[in-house]
C-alpha cells in the first residue's frame, strides 16, 4: 500500500509510509503514558518549537531534508566564488636588488672625536629615507631621457614619484646587514626590473658618490694646505741663503759654538718643535671644523633635520592621523556609493585637503623657522665644534704666546752673545718649524690616501668594484595567497550557502521527529510510521511489514486501553493538510482492531476526494453520501472485507447535497445506529486545515486521532489543527508521525519465518 497526493492508501508505490515501531516508538506508545503537557496550552518548549531560532539540530535537520540542493548549490557557488577571486587577485612579478650595508665603517685614520652618531641603526634608517627621497627617485623616472616614466606601470599615475614612492619597499630582512630594494605588482617583469634598477643607479649616483666624494674633502684641503706650506718654506729658505751669502756667513749653521750657546740653540729647537706640534693641532682642528661647517651647510641636510623635527611635533603627529583617518572614511564611503560622489565625501575630501594644507604649512613654519635660528644662532653642532676649535686654540695659543716669550728671551740672550748671527738663526729656525709642519701634513695625506682606497661601507651584492646593484626578477610570488584566498573564499561561500540553504528550510517549520510533537507541542504521540521506498518493502516476507503490522497493534493497545477508562468507540483519523498519511492510519488501524477480535466498521470521511474504494477494491457508490441524501440504508452500503471482523463504508458519491447533510441534525442517528452494531467504528477524515468535514465529523466521534509526515507536516500548522480542533470540542487521543526511521526487530521478523504448529499438522496429514 503507498499513498496518493491526498495521504490516502492507494496500491503500493515508492515512498509510502505504514506503521513502524522502534525504541522511540516503544516507548511513546506504552498503555498508559501521555505526552507532558497533554490537553494544555502550549509552554516554553512548544514556542521555541513554534517560534524559536535555529539551533545545531535544527540546522542538522534542515540540511539532511535539502541536502541534494544544498550540496549542489554550495558547490557550484564555492567554486565560482574561488574562481573569481583567484581572477580578481592576478599573479604577481617582483624585481629586487641587493646592498650590503656594513655595521661598521673601515677607518684608518684617527680623528679624534667623531662628529656623527656612528650608531648602525640611524645610518640604516638614513639609506631607507635616502632610497625613497623625491631627490633619488626623480632621478630615476629622469634617466635614459625619461624612460622609466613611460612604462605602462605609469599610466594611471597623477604623481609618478608619489605612486613609486608608496609602492616601493625597501627593508633590512631579519635586521640584518642586506639592504632590499623590492617592487612587486601585476606588470610585466621586465618593466620591473628596469624600475628597480633605475633607482638603484639613482641611489648609488646621487648618494653612494656623493658620500665618496665627501670622504676626499679632508683630502683634498690637507692637499692645498701643503702647497701654500710648502711654497712659503721654498720662499723662506731662499731669502735665508741670500741673506747667508749677502753677509758672508753661508757656513754659519755648520759652524760649533760654546756650551753656552749650544744649549740654548737646543732649547730654541725645542721650542720649535713644540710650536710645530702645536701649530699642526690647531691646523688639524681647523681642519675638521671646516669639514663639519660645509657638510651640516648642505641643503640635504636641512631637509633631514626638518623632517626629523616634523616626526617628533605631536601636532603634526596629530593632524597625519586626522588625514589618515579622512582618508579611510573616504573609502569607506566610495566602496558603498556606486555612482558619483556624497555630500559627505565631498565634505571628508575638503577636510583632508585642509589637514594636508595645515601639515604643508607646519612644515614650512618649522623650516622657516630653522633657517631663522641658522641665521640669528649658529647650528648646535657648528657651535660645539666652534666652541672645541676655539677652547683648542686659545690654549695652544697661550702656550704659543709662552713659547714665543721664552724664545725671545733665549733671541735676546743670544743676540748679546752673536748679534750678528741671530736673524740667521732665527730664520734657520723658522725654516725648520715649518718644514716640521709640513712633514706632518704630508704624513696624514698619505693615512687618507689609504682611506679613501677602503671599501665603501654600502656595497652592490654580485657587482666588482664601483657599480649599482642588478635586480633579479621572481615570478608569481603570490601563489600560495592566491591559492590561501580563493580557497578561503569558497569555503566561506560553502558554509554561507548551506547556512542560507538551511534557514530558508528551517523556517518553514517543517517536523524533524516525534519530540517536537510529544514534548514541543505537548501532544501525545501513540505510534510511529517508517517511510517505505520501492516495492520491494511490501513484498511477503519484507521485514518492514513486520514492523508495520507490530507497530499498529501498539497504536490499538493505546487505544484499546484508553477506552477502558473513556469512550473510545468511534475515533476520526484527521491530519493537517494531505499527503500526510492518515489513510494509512486509519486502514491499517481499523485492520488490527479486527485482528484482535473487535467488531470494526472503517468509514471513508473524505467525500470529496476518497480513497478507501480502490485499497479494498470496493465499488464507490451505495456508500455514506448515499445514507447522508437518504438514498440508501445505513445496512445496505456496510459492506464485508477479506479480513476477519472488518466492514467497510466508503464515501459514496459526494455532491453539494451530501456536505449540506453532514452539517445538519440527522448524522447523529446514523453514527448512533453504528455504535449499537460494532465495537470499534474508524473514521478516514479529510484533512483539518481548509474543509469542515473532519470539524463536523469530530463532533458526533469519542475522539481523533492525527497523523502526520515527519519532513512534511508543518509544527505550526499542527498545532493550528489541534487547537482548531479543540476549539469544536473534538477530543484529541494523540498523534502518529509518519517517515520515522526506525530497525527492524529480530524478535518481530522471526514471527515470519516460523511456520505455525496448525499448519505444520494439515501439512503432516497432507503427506499422509
Amino acid at each position: 500500500m503507498s499513498q496518493n497526493e491526498n495521504g490516502n492508501v492507494a496500491s503500493p508505490q515508492p515512498g509510502a509510509s505504514l506503521v513502524a515501531t522502534g525504541p522511540a516508538a516503544t516507548h511513546l506508545t506504552a498503555p498508559g503514558m501521555h505526552g507532558p503537557g497533554f490537553g494544555q496550552p502550549v509552554g516554553a518548549q512548544g514556542q521555541d518549537v513554534l517560534k524559536g531560532g535555529m539551533d545545531r539540530s535544527g540546522l542538522f535537520h534542515a540540511l539532511r531534508r535539502r541536502w541534494l540542493l544544498a550540496t549542489s548549490m554550495s558547490l557550484l557557488l564555492a567554486s565560482t566564488v574561488a574562481g573569481l577571486l583567484y581572477w580578481l587577485f592576478p599573479e604577481t612579478n617582483s624585481a629586487t636588488a641587493q646592498y650590503k650595508v656594513s655595521s661598521s665603517p673601515l677607518t684608518l685614520m684617527e680623528r679624534g672625536q667623531n662628529v656623527y652618531k656612528d650608531d648602525y641603526e640611524i645610518f640604516k634608517n638614513t639609506q631607507l629615507a635616502y632610497i625613497k627621497s623625491p631627490l633619488v627617485l626623480m632621478s630615476a623616472l629622469t634617466a635614459n631621457q625619461a624612460e622609466i616614466s613611460r612604462l605602462e606601470m605609469f599610466n594611471d599615475a597623477d604623481d609618478q614619484v608619489e605612486w613609486l614612492r608608496n609602492h616601493l619597499e625597501v627593508a633590512f630582512p631579519s635586521r640584518g646587514e642586506i639592504m632590499e630594494i623590492t617592487l612587486a605588482g601585476p606588470h610585466p617583469k621586465e618593466d620591473l626590473k628596469k624600475v628597480v634598477e633605475a633607482v638603484s643607479k639613482a641611489y648609488y649616483d646621487e648618494v653612494i658618490f656623493r658620500e665618496q666624494g665627501e670622504r676626499t674633502l679632508p683630502l683634498q684641503i690637507l692637499k692645498g694646505s701643503l702647497r701654500d706650506l710648502s711654497g712659503k718654506v721654498r720662499d723662506k729658505l731662499e731669502t735665508y741663503k741670500q741673506l747667508a751669502k749677502d753677509s758672508g756667513t753661508s757656513e754659519i749653521y755648520k759652524g760649533s759654538f760654546d756650551p753656552e750657546t749650544e744649549l740654548l740653540l737646543a732649547e730654541v729647537r725645542e721650542i720649535q718643535n713644540r710650536e710645530a706640534k702645536l701649530r699642526g693641532e690647531l691646523t688639524e682642528a681647523t681642519t675638521n671644523y671646516r669639514i663639519l661647517e660645509a657638510q651640516i651647510n648642505d641643503p640635504q641636510y636641512m631637509e633631514q633635520v626638518v623632517d626629523e623635527m616634523v616626526k617628533s611635533d605631536p601636532m603634526v603627529a596629530q593632524m597625519q592621523q586626522e588625514a589618515m583617518y579622512y582618508q579611510m572614511q573616504i573609502r569607506s564611503l566610495r566602496s558603498t556609493v556606486k555612482r558619483g560622489t556624497s555630500a559627505q565625501i565631498r565634505m571628508l575630501e575638503q577636510q583632508y585637503q585642509q589637514a594636508q594644507q595645515e601639515i604643508a604649512q607646519m612644515k614650512q613654519q618649522l623650516q622657516a623657522q630653522l633657517s631663522g635660528q641658522q641665521s640669528n644662532e649658529p647650528n648646535p653642532y657648528i657651535k660645539a665644534a666652534l666652541t672645541e676649535y676655539q677652547i683648542k686654540r686659545q690654549f695652544g695659543q697661550a702656550e704659543l704666546a709662552e713659547l714665543n716669550k721664552r724664545g725671545e728671551e733665549i733671541k735676546q740672550e743670544l743676540l748679546r752673545k752673536a748679534e750678528s748671527n741671530t736673524d740667521l738663526m732665527l730664520r734657520l729656525a723658522e725654516i725648520d718649524q715649518l718644514q716640521a709642519v709640513e712633514e706632518s701634513i704630508a704624513t696624514k695625506i698619505q693615512n687618507l690616501q689609504v682611506e679613501t682606497q677602503a671599501p665603501n661601507r654600502v656595497q652592490a651584492i654580485g657587482q666588482k668594484g664601483d657599480a649599482s646593484a642588478t635586480a633579479e626578477t621572481f615570478e608569481n610570488r603570490n601563489r600560495m595567497m592566491r591559492y590561501a584566498i580563493s580557497g578561503l573564499g569558497g569555503l566561506t561561500v560553502l558554509g554561507l550557502t548551506c547556512l542560507g540553504i538551511g534557514y530558508m528550510e528551517f523556517s518553514s517549520r517543517r517536523l524533524n521527529g516525534p519530540e517536537q510533537v510529544d514534548e514541543g507541542l505537548g501532544i501525545r504521540v501513540i505510534g510511529t510510521l517508517p517511510g517505505l521506498t520501492g516495492k520491494r518493502s511490501l513484498s511477503a516476507g519484507s521485514p518492514i511489514l513486520a514492523q508495520l503490522s507490530e507497530s499498529i497493534d501498539s497504536v490499538r493497545t493505546a487505544l484499546m486501553h484508553e477506552s477502558t477508562s473513556k469512550k473510545r468507540q468511534l475515533v476520526l483519523v484527521t491530519s493537517p493538510e494531505t499527503t500526510e498519511g492518515r489513510t494509512t492510519v486509519a486502514s491499517q488501524l481499523a485492520a488490527s482492531l479486527a485482528r484482535a477480535g473487535r467488531r470494526t466498521l472503517l468509514i471513508d470521511g473524505d467525500l470529496r476526494r476518497p480513497a478507501l474504494h480502490t485499497l479494498f477494491n470496493s465499488p464507490l457508490e451505495d456508500g455514506l453520501c448515499e445514507v447522508l441524501r437518504a438514498e440508501a440504508e445505513v445496512s445496505d452500503v456496510v459492506r464485508p472485507t477479506q479480513a476477519e471482523g472488518l466492514w467497510l463504508m466508503t464515501a459514496g458519491y459526494c455532491d453539494s447535497d451530501a456536505i449540506r447533510a453532514l452539517a445538519t441534525d440527522q448524522v447523529q442517528p446514523i453514527f448512533d445506529k453504528l455504535r449499537s452494531d460494532y465495537d470499534f467504528i474508524i473514521i478516514d477524515g479529510a484533512p483539518v486545515l481548509g474543509l469542515s468535514d473532519s470539524l463536523l465529523f469530530g463532533q458526533h466521534c469519542d475522539g481523533a486521532i492525527l497523523s502526520v509526515l515527519r519532513d512534511r507536516s508543518c509544527v505550526t500548522k499542527i498545532h493550528q489543527s489541534v487547537e482548531l480542533l479543540r476549539s469544536v470540542g473534538v477530543r484529541m487521543v494523540g498523534a502518529v508521525v509518519n517517515g520515522v526511521s526506525s530497525k527492524a526487530d529480530r524478535r518481530v521478523t522471526h514471527l515470519q519465518q516460523v511456520t505455525p504448529k496448525s499448519a505444520q499438522k494439515k501439512l503432516e496429514m497432507t503427506e499422509v
